[in-house]
């Protein structure tokens, strides 16, 4: 394989299990884009065992199916937007989904009687974020049964939100609001037998007020801090010490080495010159694998220990990096290339590209093609 990725199963777990400590609730583990790029049916082999994992929250009916094929006893939600077709294949698939306004749980509803199955919902509360969701009066309006969406055909299940501003930020006021409006909400209604969650990750880690019934944990399953802001929150809050360990790696393979003289240009556009005689290492990696092209010029990767500088711009399938120092254990074609892990000293995180691509952890993991094979360690 000329790049592939390992999942450290056993960093997973710890992860999982530090936030069961940490909150003592059931999980629901988020999973959607592929597992945050780590790779859906591998990640779901590894936490399937764990009783503690209630759900597996998915964007799409198809994440949905992937996630049943590999285990078919947890229940999984749907949180995305699903159109009609969709919103069949979750019905008789069992799932359970996202209901974020009145005229979608109508739909919902002839769909449901139609098939002649119980559709099971969760309504989404807006409270601030502005994605999918229905003001807390509409809530009240279906609950209470005002617009005629009651059936035998539609399961209430659950009821929750999202914060919108809790990673960017020490001031937690906004989400404070959002909470307050959430709380007010669950005060008119009767929510006894409905599953009530709104906590993330950086809320599970910062506020035990937001756990309710269940807590969502994703990026933080996955060994990153949701954002600087978190971490130092965290700390200031003294809370249980926790250690999040990285779950990804990824490798590549040297696929060529090139003796270049001074001045001699790299990649598209002559972004980067040579400016002595230079050894420059071709890796088969680029921008359609994930590597963010505003990695050119910025970045590094690690081969036989030592950390070596990306020239010139990243390619579609390619990178090109300076070897010239590495002459201990010379570069020759074949040899392990490290995108993101750890080799001998040297380490490159997510966090690390995130910052020199101008974005975040989340996104950085998340754009991995998902093509590239994923190995369970």
């Amino acid at each position: 394989m000329k790049t592939h990725i390992e999942i450290s199963a056993v960093n997973l777990v710890h992860n999982l299990k530090e936030f069961r400590k940490l909150s003592n609730c059931k999980i629901m583990f988020v999973v959607k884009a592929n597992a945050y790029g780590h790779g859906l049916k591998e990640v779901i082999s590894i936490s399937k065992e764990l009783p503690f994992i209630d759900y597996y929250a998915v964007d799409s009916v198809e994440e949905a199916l992937t996630v049943k094929s590999v285990d078919s006893k947890k229940n999984i939600l749907v949180i995305g937007w699903a159109d009609r077709d969709q919103l069949q294949e979750i019905i008789l698939n069992g799932f359970e989904m996202v209901v974020p306004s009145i005229d979608y749980l109508k739909e919902v509803k002839t769909l449901a009687k139609g098939l002649k199955r119980t559709a099971k919902v969760h309504l989404k509360v807006e409270t601030g974020t502005t994605r999918l969701g229905m003001p807390p009066a509409d809530v009240i309006k279906i609950l209470n049964g005002s617009t005629g969406n009651r059936s035998n055909y539609v399961k209430m299940v659950g009821i929750y939100s999202h914060f919108a501003n809790i990673e960017d930020t020490t001031d937690h006021s906004y989400a404070q609001y959002q909470l307050g409006l959430f709380n007010d909400l669950l005060e008119k209604i009767n929510h006894q037998n409905l599953l009530k969650h709104f906590s993330c990750s950086a809320s599970t880690l910062l506020f035990p007020k937001t756990y309710f019934d269940i807590v969502r944990i994703g990026i933080s399953a996955y060994g990153f801090w949701p954002s600087k802001p978190t971490y130092v929150s965290y700390i200031e809050k003294k809370r249980m010490p926790i250690e999040l360990k990285p779950v990804l790696s990824w490798y590549a393979k040297a696929a060529q080495v090139k003796t270049l003289e001074k001045d001699e240009p790299i990649g598209y556009g002559l972004t980067y010159r040579t400016f002595d005689r230079s050894k420059i290492l071709v890796v088969p990696v680029g921008y359609y694998d994930g590597y963010d092209r505003k990695l050119s010029n910025s970045s590094v990767i690690i081969v036989n220990g030592v950390k070596a500088p990306v020239r010139g711009r990243v390619c579609m399938n390619m990178i090109m990096a300076e070897v010239t120092h590495i002459r201990t254990n010379p570069v020759q074609p074949g040899d392990r290339v490290v995108l993101i892990g750890e080799e001998g000293r040297e380490k490159i995180t997510a966090d690390h590209l995130a910052e020199l691509s101008g974005t975040i952890n989340y996104e950085v993991v998340a754009r991995i093609n998902p093509l590239i094979p994923r190995i369970v360690i």
